[in-house]
């Protein structure tokens, strides 16, 4: 006789369902009918960088509601190359080092700006903390054209009236592309144990920063 399946192993095994059933990502569906990418890498003119979508609140008018959040700059020496430098034009070895924490902090601040345009002056406290991450680069891993982060993270957001039982989100995922033109980044939505280069940003992400 077959043991039953517990409650939490069926709720899984319904949201993993709903899950492949819809993609299980966040995705900007005009990526959908690009090109191969033969070398791994976003060509420089698949995105527009006025098209470029990430949560830009106002500033605070209540002293005690959370401030706007700086989206992190790229690690010095990163960026692109002076006019006129023939060489490879390619993120240094600091960016796949730092990439993590980069994005780390990239994502901080999404999350955190995203909460203060929804909620505004309610908002009170703010907290993720990472628990996992996985980099991978795109090319060779001392000359690497791009990278490539997922990170695992837990969340606690409160408002004025939640202040005191603030709401936690916990095990959110989400990778990034980081080339020395874009930042895109796209969630995993879905029930995963493993953390995963997926979704994949440069065929179901957003361009959330410009880089050149």
């Amino acid at each position: 006789m077959n043991r039953p399946r517990s409650r939490r192993a069926l709720l899984a095994s319904v949201v993993t369902t709903a899950a492949v059933a819809t993609g299980g990502f966040e995705h900007v569906s005009n990526t959908a009918n690009r090109p191969p990418l033969e070398s791994g890498s976003v060509p420089a003119d698949w995105y527009d960088c006025r098209s470029v979508t990430r949560p830009e609140p106002r500033l605070s008018t209540d002293d005690n509601a959370l401030e706007f959040r700086t989206y992190p700059s790229l690690p010095s020496g990163s960026g692109s190359k002076e006019a006129g430098d023939s060489s490879d034009r390619s993120p240094p070895p600091s960016l796949v080092d730092s990439a993590a924490e980069y994005v780390t902090e990239f994502e901080r601040a999404y999350r955190q700006n995203a909460f203060i345009v929804q909620f505004g002056n309610e908002t009170r406290t703010f907290d993720l903390r990472r628990s996992d991450h996985r980099t991978a680069a795109i090319g060779s891993s001392t000359n690497a054209d791009a990278v490539m982060v997922a990170i695992r993270y837990d969340l606690t957001l409160g408002t004025q009236q939640s202040a005191v039982d603030p709401r936690d989100e916990w095990d959110v995922r989400v990778t990034y592309y980081i080339d020395e033109n874009f930042v895109l980044r796209a969630r995993y939505d879905g029930v995963a144990e493993d953390l995963s280069l997926e979704p994949d940003p440069r065929r179901q992400g957003e361009l959330v920063a410009c880089l050149s």
